[in-house]
């Protein structure tokens, strides 16, 4: 088995978001000894969205997100939250 099939072999053992790593691991290495880039038709295999692997990991694993609002929200975050369903709670 040659080492192009080794890592074949490896990488799609892994899970997806894993294999993204793998993927930014190798244009990471490429770009460093100044080898050129692959086109797009050598990575259509892979859904390229511009999310970073972390994002699509955490997508995966069905993470939902946060609030989004301004930077101000330590100092703010009684008048952006509700706390109307907590119990004993004076208003």
């Amino acid at each position: 088995m040659n080492t192009l099939s080794q890592i074949q072999a490896e990488v799609a053992a892994l899970p997806v978001n894993l294999q993204g790593e793998v993927l930014d691991f190798v244009q990471f290495v490429k770009l460093r000894r100044g080898l050129p880039q692959a086109g797009p038709e050598a990575t259509s295999g892979l859904a390229d969205t511009g999310d970073s692997p972390f994002f699509r990991a955490l997508t995966e694993a069905g993470f939902v997100g946060c609030i989004d609002t301004d930077e101000q929200i330590s100092t703010r975050y009684k008048s952006q939250l509700d706390f109307s369903a907590k119990v004993g709670v004076q208003p």
